[in-house]
């Protein structure tokens, strides 16, 4: 299991119980190693107030409670170690810090792209600091029982800052070649490895690539992987995509599954004396053991597959992958606040493993869901595997409501598997389901049950403007199915998920496409997924207006305003 979760600590950087049933629930579900989430090792470099801490022996204790949880499970468990560099600066790693607290240092006064900070640049003497708290974490990863311990060293942590040309500027033995900027790294494992002995392992999770120009790159990484074996890692895990490139970090369902294993693949031949780890979309256990088979790598791990699924690695063993909840590479979990931890689209469970396992009721009822999409098929699902007698009520002719249409998407084929997936637990759990039914009130009073579950979902939203109802003006959703004709001008109005998928399908179609939106372009989009949209919308040279305003539609085009300035743009079709 890969390095991943969110608010697993308590505002001093101390493992919870929550974190600890989240842990405990992959490590049941037959994952052989865990690679707990980054933890800081210094006091002023945690990524925010609910991130694990390792900077002082009073974290040891919990720590100790969590890897002795997994391994009763049979599991084993690592510790990733890592420190936040310039990132720190965003303002959701500041929040619920006094002014100040956290430090904001880098290789160089570079200023991060996302934020514009400039850090402060470290000197020799605090690097040798850092060097050496990254050296007594491990020590003290170790002394809590952990059987590895993981340097992050990927993803524009401070580690991945250094190694990356981008940021790291200095003209002493930390910048420079590739043997400089790498220095850093081998140092900490080297420290490490004096601290710890010869026999805990040590990983180095570094970037076969970090995604933007200008960065680390795959010729860089076959340099820079024979020094961290050197320095005394025993095995890479390599990643992709610094947080200024999170698409590549959080790959979206608009990329190839396994699209990072080629990066995996030539560390491996760089460096054939340790094992590499690959990662990135391999949730398919079939590619995974492929992978596997080929000798493309030596491990594999999965994040998000294992959030959809803790059971991922039972399923798949015991050769029953059609139950696996498939991870959907959504990225509704990226960045989530919700539940106080991540949230997931196909397991809502996350991080409240304890509060959602699957009881008896101790009453049974008659429950009626109304709505066949995700939402009734699950809340149907589980209601009958608590004993309870359900029906489920559609009044269409098929289950899955707006899902179905999401699954006609560009790169959303492979949604309908949690449709299926929905179907079978029903059937499983003994749930009926009427179709072609339209649940009216005299129905529901008809019937007396004990709970109605309304799940009927939403409609699509119309524009409130002068020519909204003109021929030419249709509906994603209509577009999605084909129900529609489109011209080849075309405008899209609205700049976020949908907006931004159907109008990137539209221009892959040969349409002339322009998208606007009356705020910023991918508002509420999650970052991983806004970037790879936007990268396809310029692949296929789609014009983007955002902050504009459409004022009127008309026969030939639409008028917006933006910055108080009237703007037509010629359209035989008009997509809301």
């Amino acid at each position: 299991m890969a390095a991943i979760g969110n608010k697993l600590a308590d505002d001093e950087g101390c493992v919870t119980d929550r974190a600890i049933d989240y842990y405990v629930e992959r490590a049941k579900g037959g994952v052989g190693l865990i690679i707990v989430k980054l933890t800081s090792v210094m006091a002023n470099a945690r990524g925010s107030k609910n991130h694990l801490a390792l900077y002082d022996d009073r974290f040891i204790p919990r720590l100790t409670d969590l890897a002795a949880a997994v391994h009763r499970q049979g599991a084993k468990v690592a510790l990733q170690l890592g420190h936040h560099g310039n990132n720190a600066s965003h303002p959701r790693r500041q929040k619920g810090f006094p002014p100040g607290d956290q430090v904001i240092v880098g290789p160089s006064p570079v200023a991060y792209i996302e934020t514009g900070v400039i850090p402060r640049p470290l000197t020799c003497g605090e690097i040798g600091e850092l060097v050496e708290a990254f050296a007594l974490a491990a020590a003290r990863a170790r002394e809590a029982g952990f059987d590895a311990v993981e340097m992050h060293g990927a993803h524009g942590k401070l580690i991945g800052q250094f190694l990356s040309p981008y940021y790291n500027r200095r003209t002493d033995l930390y910048g420079g070649s590739v043997r400089n900027r790498a220095r850093f790294g081998a140092e900490i494992l080297a420290a490490a490895r004096r601290r710890t002995g010869s026999d805990l392992p040590l990983i180095m999770r570094m970037d076969g690539w970090d995604g933007y120009e200008g960065g680390f790159t795959l010729e860089d990484a076959l340099e820079t992987a024979p020094l961290f074996v050197e320095a005394g890692a025993d095995a890479l895990h390599i990643s992709a995509g610094a947080s200024e490139a999170t698409h590549w970090q959080f790959l979206t369902y608009l990329q190839e599954d396994g699209a990072l294993v080629p990066l995996a693949e030539a560390v491996k031949k760089a460096v054939a004396v340790v094992p590499v780890i690959a990662v990135g979309k391999l949730g398919n256990p079939r590619l995974a053991e492929e992978v596997l088979s080929q000798g493309r790598a030596d491990f594999i791990a999965l994040g998000r597959s294992l959030l959809a699924d803790p059971q991922w690695a039972k399923k798949s063993r015991a050769g029953r992958p059609e139950e696996i909840r498939r991870c959907l590479c959504c990225n509704n979990c990226v960045g989530s606040g919700s539940y106080q931890g991540w949230s997931c689209t196909v397991n809502p469970a996350v991080l409240r493993e304890r509060e959602y396992r699957i009881r008896p009721a101790p009453a049974k009822k008659s429950v009626m869901v109304i709505g066949g999409g995700p939402a009734g098929m699950e809340a149907a699902a589980v209601c009958a595997r608590r004993g309870h007698r359900v029906t489920l009520y559609e009044k269409g002719g098929e289950l899955g409501g707006q899902w179905a249409i999401a699954c006609l998407q560009e790169g959303k084929g492979h949604f309908a598997e949690l449709t299926r997936r929905l179907k079978k637990e029903m059937a499983e759990a003994g749930v009926r389901v009427v179709l072609h039914a339209e649940a009216t009130p005299a129905l529901v009073e008809t019937l007396h049950a004990d709970v109605v579950v309304v799940a009927t979902g939403a409609i699509p939203a119309v524009l409130p403007v002068r020519g909204v109802d003109l021929p030419h003006v249709v509906q994603a959703n209509d577009v999605i199915r084909g129900t529609v004709p489109i011209g080849h001008r075309v405008v899209v109005i609205g700049g976020r998920h949908v907006g931004m998928e159907v109008a990137s399908a539209l221009a892959g179609q040969g349409k002339r496409v322009s998208l606007l939106s009356r705020r910023k372009m991918g508002r509420d989009v999650r970052k991983a997924t806004r970037l790879a949209l936007l990268q396809r919308l310029g692949e296929r040279e789609v014009p983007l207006y955002p902050h504009h305003e459409v004022v009127e539609i008309r026969e030939n085009g639409v008028v917006a305003v933006n910055e108080g300035s009237l703007s037509f743009f010629a359209a035989d079709t008009v997509v809301l």
